[in-house]
């Protein structure tokens, strides 16, 4: 007789020197670790952490610190909506993150981030951060992706976020990567701040977005004055973007396309259907997002080189079916089917 079961197994490409630890505050589970804290006094710089969900009301609490470069693996998260991203289906979830000014080089995917009636932020106060696939959108929409430190060199990425902004007018990030996102809400950073804005799909766009190159997003609905940004821009290059009211102001480059009817655009919009929360964001196969960016990519945050993936699977291999055998034997051993995919 043969148990068929399911696993999700990440594997990293990572330094000789870098070790994996696990960790899951679920005491039937064996883990290294119960709680973050411990994980990271434990872990070297550099070190993998995979947080494992779990289906505890507590989760992980109200907030993880980051204190050295680390590599941050959460589940994903819609992972009961989309099939073969995860033979477990719970999210690791937390409260709010804030990646400290020591732990420059921090990566961090896949994280659940939402406290329920509360605000709650993923905070970036550290250079050469990688923010790439995490969830960060509360019951009542106040979930960010701050900026609240001076950095630079920030990529933030392939995230289902309701909103990313600096923390004040004071702050500068410079040389900024926001691609292939969702964004609920807006973009929102300052005069001090700059970067290049693509291929995201926002509900209301984008204020106070200066010196940036903004090319490939996807605004499905206004920011109340009918333009895509809506107050205190200056010096951007803006092109191939697509926009459903009224028009786009700036140094406006080619490829713009205003009062688009957004119903010929997605899969799942107005109406989301059958589809995931995420995956009802695709793009229709011969609707106008298809081809229109710079370079005939697709508009949108399913287009372009590094397009976003739904659930947000970490860029790992994973391992999302095993059929194992109860018994083997001296002459044909134990045979094993592995089923493994890339979410590169």
């Amino acid at each position: 007789m043969k148990k068929i079961f399911t696993l999700t197994l990440c594997l990293c490409a990572l330094g000789a020197s870098a070790t994996i630890w696990r960790l899951n505050n679920n005491l039937a589970v064996d883990a290294d670790f119960r709680t973050f804290a411990e994980a990271q006094e434990a872990a070297e710089a550099g070190d993998t952490i995979f947080i494992e969900g779990n289906g505890l009301s507590n989760h992980y609490g109200n907030i993880i610190t980051i204190t050295k470069k680390l590599v941050i693996i959460g589940p994903g998260y819609f992972l009961n909506e989309n099939d073969s991203v995860s033979a477990n289906q719970l999210p690791a979830r937390v409260g709010s993150i804030s990646i400290e000014a020591s732990a420059a080089g921090t990566e961090i995917y896949g994280m659940y981030i939402q406290v329920i009636a509360s605000y709650s932020h993923l905070n970036i106060k550290a250079s050469n951060v990688i923010v790439a696939r995490n969830y960060c959108v509360a019951d009542n929409n106040n979930n960010f992706i701050l900026l609240a430190a001076n950095v630079q060199n920030v990529t933030i990425t392939q995230n289902f976020v309701f909103q990313i902004q600096t923390a004040s007018d004071g702050i500068i990030a410079s040389n900024l990567l926001i691609a292939n996102n969702f964004v609920g809400n807006r973009i929102s950073l300052n005069s001090n701040s700059n970067g290049v804005i693509v291929n995201n799909l926002l509900r209301l766009g984008l204020s106070n977005v200066h010196n940036s190159q903004i090319k490939n997003n996807i605004v499905y609905e206004s920011d109340g004055n009918g333009n895509m940004l809506s107050q205190n821009n200056s010096n951007n290059y803006i092109a191939y973007n697509l926009v459903k009211y009224g028009s786009i102001t700036g140094v406006v480059g080619p490829g713009n396309v205003a009062n688009v009817d957004m119903s010929e655009v997605f899969l799942g919009y107005p109406t989301q259907g059958t589809y995931s929360q995420d995956g009802s964001w695709q793009l229709k196969p011969d609707g106008p997002a298809i081809g229109a960016g710079e370079n005939g990519i697709d508009c949108g945050m399913f287009g372009g080189s590094a397009p976003y993936k739904l659930s947000g699977i970490a860029p790992v291999p994973i391992v999302y079916k095993a059929v194992i055998p109860t018994s083997g034997s001296t002459t044909g051993g134990l045979p094993v089917i592995l089923k493994i995919k890339s979410m590169n």
